[in-house]
């Protein structure tokens, strides 16, 4: 009885998981750690979300 809850509830989570991805495609295509963001002006490293140094410099 115990492995056939433990069935549902896993085919459960993964229905849930495929109608998570069909609604938010795109928050599954993040930049990988290998890729970190870099300003397309300056070409420095930008830390956080804020805008980089070269743009608040004036």
């Amino acid at each position: 009885m115990l492995v056939k809850i433990v069935t549902f509830f896993l085919i459960f989570m993964a229905i849930l998981a495929m109608f998570g991805r069909l609604r938010f495609p795109r928050l599954t295509r993040r930049r990988g750690p290998g890729r970190p963001a870099k300003c397309p002006d300056c070409g420095q490293f930008v830390i956080g979300r804020g805008p980089c140094a070269c743009k608040t410099k004036g």
